[in-house]
């Protein structure tokens, strides 16, 4: 059986509202666990007075607002902010608090490339690409020049952003900043491959002929489209497309409207969640 927790404090009218991980928070127990599942992401920027204001005035914990507001005016770190968080509300145990008060502490020394650097790998992950290339464009201003290896890589995942929204011209260029920066033939595969599906096939044929040395490299990129050609075959996307053709063959036009409008909205609803600010 597993252990209970009691809540504390109202449950919120007005939830909490973090811009940047898109999420509403309606209570002390779901700001809790908000912190621990994203505690290498947590700054500064935490301890705020709007969030103090939203725990005193919407879930009622007055003597704890009191005390975060004291933090807040004082300017006291992030790791002392949350860890009163979680010792008022018991949701975790001590050792969990102490635990998350030393990687809070650790990350305090991270400067501020390496705090985007995780923001940026955090939106990517969560398939949020524009929020993440919006900031792996401000780090572009922060890596140094003479740092070959970093900005290598930031153009990298910059690139890989833009094939993923299908931006292959955008796409080959950057990782061709990062192949002159940082040679190495997965950055070299990758050109290759933005480039196969940006260009004509004139043109690809072209830029094959302008670098014979990557013969190697071309016949790699043919095999890696192969693949994905077979297993798109197999996904269950195909499927659906598949299925969808067949109803609007057969006449079933009310259903097909139906799945396709669906389809359709639950695009809609991924791209608008990829671009929110």
């Amino acid at each position: 059986m597993n252990n209970v927790c009691l809540c504390i404090g109202n449950y919120a009218k007005t939830p909490f509202y973090l811009k940047f991980s898109d999420i509403s928070l309606y209570s002390m127990e779901e700001l809790c666990y908000y912190f621990m599942e994203r505690v290498h992401l947590l700054d500064d920027s935490v301890v705020s007075a709007e969030l103090v204001n939203w725990i005193r005035h919407e879930c009622g914990l007055v003597e704890l607002a009191d005390e975060l507001d004291v933090y807040v005016r004082k300017h006291v770190s992030v790791a002392a902010f949350v860890s009163t968080i979680f010792e008022r509300t018991g949701m975790y145990d001590e050792n969990t608090v102490k635990q998350v008060d030393r990687v809070l502490k650790d990350q305090s020394s991270l400067n501020t490339i390496e705090r985007y650097k995780k923001r940026a790998e955090y939106l990517y992950q969560q398939g949020r690409f524009r929020q993440a290339l919006a900031i792996y464009r401000e780090l572009v201003d922060y890596i140094p020049a003479r740092d070959s290896a970093g900005r290598a890589l930031l153009y990298y995942d910059m690139a890989s952003i833009y094939a993923m929204d299908f931006a292959y011209r955008q796409a080959a260029d950057l990782y061709y900043e990062a192949y002159l920066l940082h040679p190495d033939r997965q950055t070299r595969c990758a050109y290759i491959l933005a480039s196969r599906k940006a260009l004509t096939d004139y043109a690809y044929g072209t830029f094959k002929r302008d670098n014979p040395d990557w013969e190697e490299d071309f016949i790699r990129v043919e095999q890696l489209c192969a693949q994905a050609d077979a297993k798109w075959l197999d996904s269950r996307e195909r499927q659906l497309v598949t299925e969808l053709a067949n109803l609007k063959l057969s006449g079933q036009l009310d259903t097909y409207s139906q799945q396709s409008q669906a389809l359709i909205r639950q695009l809609k609803k991924d791209y608008k969640r990829q671009t929110k600010s």
